[in-house]
């Protein structure tokens, strides 16, 4: 018989299986326990039943993500807040994401004295004084948390600066200009920021430049438009603004921007205000949220993206970082439908991602629906064109997709490799080889070192036996492009090497590639062939039937791998 003592720690057990045994583990659970109460020393019913299954299910949900209802599920647990530390963490941490923050710093002063030195609550405090300007009282909490995660010492470090240049007026631009990260960027950005804040001018311009010249720092080009549009030089502005999208054209806020400005509607840069302590804060959390979801850790990501809103909720584009979080984490795509309007209401170039995205990842969404949205006029066409041909390609739908390729290419806006690779690839699979060869070569023409082109290029030659030798020589510029990082690539080598007949160099690249891509068939299926070549007919056999186990495996070639282990490789 299971104790109740035990309950908590078989909870994490039960948190690694998989999501369709949760449900079942649960009742099981229950049903094996002397039921109705956990008893606590002084014989005090606390934990009955159903606080175990409301537990156990919102434990389930944070996994998945599910804020909202992890919320509800474990409020109805309150007799767990302040003697389960797990309980508490998660229940403070979706309160946090699901934007009750002022619940959560309540929930947090509730049970301080019983948890010492836990980095959650602490930050969670430091982030509740400074948003109320104590920020003394922060300076000394942020200086209290410990943490081996240098990202978030990055955080911290950024935090107390900032509080130090609003406690030392006399000494801002020492502080500004002496302020260090790890980051070369963090550095640059706060520095940005600060100077405007506190009206260092000819600091602010000299930083000021150094974000328009470099290639990087999107979001920072858009907010030095914003502030040229404030001071009346909406002219500059739009320089600004058209430079970084000849730059970098896929940034929805730089997008939108831009129509608003051309349009003489500024009203976008009310977002945000650089002389609002909070507001600059509210940057900080945004841009640590981004380095949170670039390090994959989306649950961090909302967190802090969460924090920022809370100190600067006039910035109603951050919360497309929520959307794109619950994109990846959420298999069933269920959003606040609030939340997406209010991102759509922006402009139309947050409609068109918001649904072009919700259409990709559902199956009720009819494409015509969104084909009926495009507009010839639109600045932005083209990428529109682009999302629909891409769209197309992904669904295996290859004449559709080059009709829509073809709409790029007539309009002659900055095409580059990437649409003739992408039609390369849809006239190859149409087995339109002239076509496909003819796209492939202008894609590495417009950029010689992109190995995923050359490889594919080469690799059609190989399987189609043409062009041998030269196909080997791209290849072999294409592992080294590549670094030997990628296993596909490496494959293709020992393949040309195979149908050279060199099998003993075939057998030295393939057992690299296959040890480099344990996910792809056709590399067992190519290393299993130069084995047999060799005569290493039991390794040959076993490479064959461990590709049969592999998730991704077509029919055609499981059933020519299966000939293969019962007759062995008859033909090349």
């Amino acid at each position: 018989m299971i104790k109740f003592k035990d309950v908590f720690n078989i909870l994490h057990l039960i948190m690694s299986l998989k999501k369709k045994f949760y449900i079942g583990i649960i009742f099981i659970l229950l049903s094996t326990t002397n039921l109705h109460a956990i008893i606590k020393k002084n014989n005090k019913q606390i934990y009955s039943a159903n606080y175990i299954k409301n537990y156990l299910y919102g434990s389930i949900l944070y996994n998945q993500n599910k804020h909202n209802s992890v919320a509800n599920n474990l409020e109805k647990n309150l007799k767990l807040q302040g003697k389960h530390i797990n309980y508490d963490i998660k229940h403070i941490t979706s309160l946090i994401i699901n934007g009750n923050f002022d619940k959560a710093v309540r929930n947090v002063l509730k049970i301080e004295e019983q948890y010492s030195q836990i980095f959650i609550f602490d930050f969670v405090k430091s982030v509740h004084l400074l948003k109320n300007g104590q920020h003394q009282k922060a300076l000394v909490q942020l200086k209290r948390i410990k943490s081996s995660d240098m990202l978030f010492n990055e955080l911290i470090n950024t935090l107390i600066f900032w509080i130090e240049i609003e406690k030392n007026k006399k000494f801002q631009k020492e502080l500004i200009k002496n302020f260090r990260s790890d980051n070369s960027g963090i550095t640059l950005i706060n520095q940005f920021l600060a100077s405007k804040y506190t009206s260092k001018t000819d600091l602010y311009v000299s930083l000021n430049e150094k974000i328009l010249f470099s290639d990087n720092f999107v979001r920072y080009k858009i907010l030095s438009a914003w502030n040229y549009s404030r001071e009346g030089q909406t002219n500059q502005s739009l320089k600004i603004l058209k430079l970084a999208l000849d730059q970098n054209n896929h940034n929805i806020l730089l997008k939108q921007t831009y129509k608003n400005f051309k349009n003489k509607n500024y009203n976008i840069s009310n977002f945000f205000d650089p002389k609002i302590f909070n507001h600059n804060l509210a940057e900080i959390f945004y841009l640590f949220s981004n380095l949170y979801q670039q390090r994959e850790d989306l649950l961090f990501s909302d967190f802090l993206l969460s924090i920022s809103l809370e100190l600067n909720e006039n910035f109603l584009s951050n919360n497309l970082i929520k959307f794109e979080n619950k994109l990846v984490n959420n298999n069933d795509h269920r959003f606040n439908y609030l939340l997406l309007n209010n991102l759509k209401n922006i402009g139309d170039e947050y409609r068109w991602y918001i649904n072009y995205n919700l259409f990709r990842h559902s199956r009720n969404q009819i494409i015509s629906d969104l084909e009926k949205s495009l507009k010839p006029d639109d600045l932005f066409i083209n990428e529109k064109y682009m999302d629909m041909a891409n769209y197309y390609r992904l669904k295996k739908d290859y004449k559709s997709a080059l009709n829509y390729y073809d709409k790029v290419e007539k309009l002659n806006i900055n095409n580059d490799w990437s649409l003739y690779y992408f039609k390369g690839i849809c006239y190859e699979r149409l087995k339109q080889w002239k076509n496909s060869e003819i796209n492939l070569k202008k894609s590495i023409s417009l950029s010689s070192k992109k190995y995923t082109v050359i490889n594919y290029l080469a690799y059609s030659w190989l399987e189609r036996r043409e062009n041998i030798d030269q196909a080997t020589k791209m290849l072999e510029k294409a592992v080294s492009l590549s670094k030997w990082e990628k296993g596909y690539i490496i494959d293709s080598l020992g393949w040309a090497y195979f149908l050279k007949n060199d099998y003993d160099k075939a057998e030295k690249l393939l057992k690299i590639a296959y040890e480099k891509t344990a996910y792809e068939s056709e590399v067992y299926d190519h290393y299993g062939d130069v084995l047999w070549k060799q005569k290493k007919f039991l390794q040959a056999r076993y490479v064959w039937k461990n590709a049969l186990n592999l998730e991704n495996i077509g029919l055609e070639r499981k059933k020519k791998i299966k000939e293969k282990i019962i007759n062995g490789l008859l033909s090349e």
